[in-house]
């Protein structure tokens, strides 16, 4: 089971999956995520993730991401609570359920 932190201040160390939640008006999505793999803040594979995505989709693919890697924790990095816990979708619905 992946554990979601919200501050940075609560990140162990070793490798993480960073959900980066951004809006800009000029873009379509205007609210977007970039998914990021992640050591010590930085990111040992820049190309893994290489397009913006809309925020739930990003949140789903990141999970999945992490569980096959092995990867323990995923950042939500949303300074603006553009995503809050009550928005994302419940990680089964990757499977169609």
């Amino acid at each position: 089971m992946i554990r979601i932190v919200e501050h940075r201040s609560a990140l162990p160390n070793g490798p993480i999956i960073a959900l980066h939640i951004r809006r800009d008006a000029n873009a379509e999505p205007s609210i977007f995520a970039r998914v990021a793999i992640e050591v010590f803040g930085r990111s040992p594979a820049p190309d893994a993730f290489p397009e913006r995505l809309p925020v739930a989709d990003a949140f789903l693919q990141a999970l999945s991401y992490a569980e096959r890697q092995g990867i323990a924790v995923m950042w939500i990095d949303d300074p603006l609570g553009l995503f809050p816990p009550q928005k994302r979708p419940a990680p089964d619905a990757r499977l169609g359920g």
